[in-house]
């Protein structure tokens, strides 16, 4: 018989979620605000990506300031939504509830 392990014997340490960020009464805002740069950044990049096959059939053809727009305007939309509240920061509480704390 082959030694395989049973599922109880598997380390369930790497499947846990990732904890969210505790915010301190000093560096709540800054946090807010390294989360909300890090969300912009990403859904930035992500709407470039979407854009650059969209806009053209080869590399040299792409409409390059489409592709900055695009990703420019995502990126602002993205830091006015997470001025409501981002779930990495305070358990997803508003920028005006965190600056009051």
């Amino acid at each position: 018989m082959t030694d395989t392990p049973n599922t109880t014997d598997i380390d369930q340490s790497e499947h846990t979620p990732a904890p969210t960020v505790e915010p301190t009464d000093h560096t709540s805002v800054r946090v807010w605000l390294r989360a909300t740069l890090v969300r912009a950044v990403k859904t930035a990049a992500q709407s470039a990506v979407a854009i650059i096959p969209v806009s053209a059939v080869t590399i040299g053809s792409v409409d390059w300031l489409m592709v900055v727009g695009a990703a420019g305007l995502s990126a602002v939309l993205s830091a006015l939504t997470s001025i409501a509240g981002i779930p990495e920061v305070a358990d997803g509480s508003s920028l005006n509830a965190i600056a009051t704390e």
